[in-house]
């Protein structure tokens, strides 16, 4: 009885990951505006997301009503993202 529910758990986790990938991995290699929880929006080309990071490449910063080009990458916690479109 307890191999079963050690079982059923592990698939259940196994699950959850899965769909938890499936849901950002169409995501890369993707132009997105990333809107933040600092009022700051990024908009650039998805390269990565590893874990809790959101990697972006080639980005154009938005704040205080400017805007400027960000050099080299610009890596997001993905728990401060409150919306991403994806163009």
């Amino acid at each position: 009885m307890e191999i079963i529910v050690l079982a059923l758990t592990a698939t259940a986790l196994a699950c959850t990951l899965a769909v938890r990938w499936w849901m950002w991995k169409p995501v890369v290699k993707q132009r997105a505006m990333v809107q933040t929880d600092a009022a700051v929006s990024f908009e650039g080309v998805v390269m990565s997301r590893r874990g809790r990071l959101l990697v972006l490449e080639d980005v154009t910063v938005f704040a205080d009503g400017g805007s400027s080009r960000a050099d080299g990458r610009v890596v997001i916690d993905r728990a401060r993202v409150l919306w991403m479109q994806v163009s």
